[in-house]
């Protein structure tokens, strides 16, 4: 991605993302860091998936996400901004890049994961390498030091002892399989998980 487009997309929604959920500005520079070294090693289009992570997350500055903040992490797919978010994070996603005269096909590529980000089985479906890697980055930002704690901020650290590691802790026992699929991703999730003390016993 040319970085005169990336420094003006970053002026351009930091100010959104500031006005949304706590840490999601934050959540989402780590992304496009792990999305850039997904990059290094996998063969994605870097036009499609840096610009993908940097505005996949603006549909929470759009919705009311009170629902979301009350579910645990095993049950918050089922409230209804869970979902809401990732349709008006397309929405919005393509009138930005409209407004940088982006490729059409390029923007309707973007909105079509941005819309469906937080649903791995159906990104994976797609089977469009860019998707896997903006997913996987997602993902990847949830595990090491600095994802449990944007989980506690997100949950409470009340609910996290119960729930999170129980999901956690079966995604280790699943080989983190369901949520990553490239060599690189796999790796590195497994290095994140270590570092959390994931494949401890118990």
């Amino acid at each position: 991605m040319d970085a005169s487009f990336e420094k003006r997309l970053v002026e351009r929604i930091r100010p959104l993302y500031q006005k949304g959920r706590d840490g999601d500005w934050d959540h989402v520079l780590r992304m496009v860091k792990l999305c850039k070294y997904l990059l290094e090693h996998e063969n994605g289009d870097e036009d499609i998936v840096l610009p993908a992570a940097y505005l996949h997350d603006l549909g929470w500055t759009a919705v009311d996400f009170s629902d979301f903040n009350k579910a645990t992490p095993k049950v918050k797919s089922n409230s209804t901004s869970f979902t809401r978010h990732m349709e008006q994070g397309a929405v919005i996603a393509g009138r930005i890049l409209s407004e940088f005269k982006i490729d059409p096909d390029k923007i309707k590529e973007i909105q079509s994961i941005i819309k469906v980000h937080d649903l791995p089985e159906i990104i994976f479906k797609m089977n469009n390498i860019s998707a896997t890697l903006v997913v996987e980055a997602d993902r990847l930002d949830r595990y090491g030091k600095t994802g449990l704690s944007r989980f506690k901020t997100m949950f409470g650290a009340d609910k996290l002892e119960g729930v999170y590691w129980e999901e956690a802790r079966q995604l280790r026992l699943d080989g983190l399989k369901d949520w990553f699929k490239t060599k690189t991703a796999i790796k590195l999730s497994q290095k994140l998980a270590t570092e959390m003390g994931l494949f401890d016993e118990g």
